[in-house]
């Protein structure tokens, strides 16, 4: 029982606060332009581009959101991981500006989980008895 639901909170939980604890700590901020973004069910997703110091060209789509961070063409502040630039980064306004969407999706599991032990822990008596 424990185990699936493990599964569900480590990628949707424990790896974006372990990425954005990375970036707090080692990432590096550069410039980026609002190249879109895309609706889903009233929330938003932005795209960026941006140059890492090496030259390298990158893109970043930020993760559902109630609001817009900025408008297309807008320019922003990246971190983004030396190691990994395409794959760890955020905008400075989701790292620093307000509530973690990792930390709300890890506390929603971590509900699930506890609900769902609580809903099945009087049948596991019954079932043992």
């Amino acid at each position: 029982m424990f185990l699936p639901i493990a599964i569900y909170v480590f990628p949707f939980g424990i790896y974006p606060i372990l990425v954005e604890r990375r970036l707090r700590k080692s990432g590096i901020s550069v410039s980026a332009i609002c190249t879109g973004a895309s609706w889903d069910e009233g929330r938003v997703s932005e795209f960026f581009k941006f140059k890492t110091l090496d030259g390298y060209r990158s893109s970043y789509r930020s993760p559902l959101a109630d609001g817009r961070i900025s408008h297309d063409g807008e320019e922003v502040r990246i971190i983004y991981d030396p190691k990994s630039p395409h794959g760890r980064a955020r905008t400075e306004m989701e790292l620093f500006g307000g509530k973690s969407q990792a930390r709300r999706d890890l506390r929603g599991g971590i509900i699930v989980l506890v609900v769902m032990n609580v809903m099945i822990a009087p049948f596991a008596v019954f079932y043992i008895l």
